[in-house]
């Protein structure tokens, strides 16, 4: 009985220590994501990383559809969950009073989901130098 006793408790504390270790390390993975394979700008009181406003990153590391499908390296469903979560409307609001042309603001958006996801839209394709071209 005394055994038996001592496997559980062993067991519950492996469970309890286990936790902080995954906690860690998805805070470690996030710190990653925004910070080493991104640049961060403060612009107008904003922060920005690799120019997508924090809210926008926010908005995207509390879904777990769209992580899911950034994980798995699922460009159109990665998009598709964007859309449904209204990113791109936001990023366009945000640049919208830098970028007044709607055509050329709907570019530079498509730009920047290309650079951060290798999403295309249909309406681009890609230059040999990486640039989102209209087709």
């Amino acid at each position: 009985m005394g055994q038996l006793e001592q496997l559980k408790r062993s067991r519950n504390s492996e469970k309890s220590s286990q936790t902080p270790a995954i906690l860690k390390r998805i805070v470690t993975l996030i710190i990653v994501i925004c910070l080493g394979l991104s640049t961060i700008w403060f612009f107008s009181g904003q922060l920005l990383i690799s120019g997508v406003p924090s809210s926008v990153i926010l908005t995207f590391l509390q879904d777990k559809p769209a992580l899911l499908a950034y994980f798995q390296h699922n460009n159109q469903a990665l998009h598709d969950r964007l859309n449904e979560l209204g990113v791109e409307e936001q990023i366009k609001d945000y640049y919208r009073p830098q970028i007044p042309d709607e055509a050329k603001l709907d570019q530079y958006i498509h730009q920047v989901f290309y650079d951060r996801t290798g999403y295309v839209g249909k309406d681009y394709q890609v230059n040999d130098q990486g640039t989102l071209i209209l087709k």
